[in-house]
């Protein structure tokens, strides 16, 4: 048998296993995306591309960053990103995958520790795995865990690098960013934040978790990853850190150094999201999305974020009450295993200021009649 075959009896496995995933157009009421506060369709981001071009801005930037691929539509957004965030410099990238993976891939060294959340994004874990430096899992949350993981893989004569994301991305849950400080700060420490969905949303005018902490602490042991492509409805990945860690990635981050630059234009529509974000439109779509959020926790529970998980097991339950709930209207995913832990096929619903109360409500109705 062909050593191709291999290919065809992995795709057969992921079926009879029911984890076998496809493409599926958008249809229906949106509760799957991470659009928390409408701005991907957003109009006035639309009047802006539209002007932008009509005035003659580039669509592609036709190099890389240190070629001729860096414009001034991408030294704005950063100048704008740096003050917006409070921090002394930030680096854009193509996507928040891209971001921090690398970060993870080239800041620690071999000499380092990594200490990482359990639940921590895909990006992180290949960064991890293509870092020089050994990592170390703690579990989800549990501040007893790191500390003994910092008890016994850090000390002095290296860094330990601490991994978490503010908000998780299928639990809904938040990190408790001010414990992990606490008990890092006796350890040569540098936490890294991946604020990718709650970005736009919490903090001081949607700054997102980490800013109390970068307000007391700087960015000097902070680095913070804001995802462009969730909240702030357009694309991309913002890194803010320190000066001299931002020119280290400049210098030596591969996924940087020799990818093509994002589109001019999408760099320019980042920076105009986030002005408008920062303004009174942005705290009134905080606002609804907020009330919409205590809504879901008062009739599903969990910790009462835009992500509200549906845990219901096993996969091909999961499944069939998907499909069913699309059928209704409902645009809603399964999100299966090796995504989230085994035996925690879960339905993602994932809220947005658009919304309305009454659609959520009936949302459950509709779920509670078919379990």
């Amino acid at each position: 048998m062909s050593a191709l075959e291999d290919f065809k009896t992995g795709l057969e496995t992921l079926k009879k296993a029911e984890r076998y995933r496809s493409l599926n157009l958008a249809d229906g009421l949106d509760l799957t995306s991470n659009d928390y506060l409408g701005m991907a369709q957003e109009p006035f981001l639309r009047k802006c591309a539209i002007q932008a071009l009509e005035n003659g801005l580039d669509i592609g930037a036709a190099g890389s960053r240190l070629l001729r691929g860096h414009t001034k539509s991408h030294a704005n957004l950063e100048e704008f990103a740096a003050n917006h965030f409070n921090a002394p410099k930030t680096l854009y990238f193509s996507s928040g995958f891209q971001a921090n993976y690398a970060i993870l891939m080239t800041l620690p060294s071999r000499h380092d520790v990594i200490l990482y959340d359990s639940l921590i994004h895909a990006s992180m874990r290949d960064g991890i795995q293509a870092s020089k430096a050994k990592g170390f899992k703690f579990a989800h949350n549990d501040l007893n865990q790191l500390e003994d993981r910092l008890k016994k893989h850090s000390n002095s004569k290296q860094l330990c690098w601490i991994c978490v994301e503010s908000l998780y991305s299928m639990d809904g849950d938040f990190a408790p960013l001010d414990n992990i400080v606490e008990l890092a700060k006796d350890y040569n420490f540098v936490l890294i934040v991946d604020e990718a969905h709650s970005t736009g949303i919490y903090g001081p005018h949607g700054k997102g978790l980490s800013q109390k902490l970068i307000e007391k602490l700087g960015h000097e042991r902070i680095i913070t990853v804001h995802t462009c492509g969730k909240a702030i409805g357009v694309a991309g990945g913002l890194i803010c850190a320190s000066d001299f860690m931002i020119q280290t990635l400049i210098n030596k981050a591969r996924p940087f150094i020799y990818s093509t630059a994002p589109m001019p234009l999408q760099a320019y529509l980042v920076q105009k999201s986030l002005g408008f974000l920062s303004g009174n439109e942005g705290d009134i779509r905080r606002t609804k999305l907020f009330e919409l959020c205590e809504r879901a926790k008062a009739l599903f529970g969990e910790a009462g974020s835009q992500i509200v998980p549906i845990i219901l097991g096993e996969d091909a339950k999961t499944l069939e009450i998907a499909k069913k709930l699309r059928e209704k209207g409902y645009d809603i995913r399964a999100i299966r295993p090796p995504t989230v832990p085994e035996s925690s096929a879960r339905l993602r619903l994932s809220l947005s200021s658009y919304l309305l109360v009454e659609q959520l409500n009936s949302f459950a109705d509709d779920f509670k009649k078919l379990t």
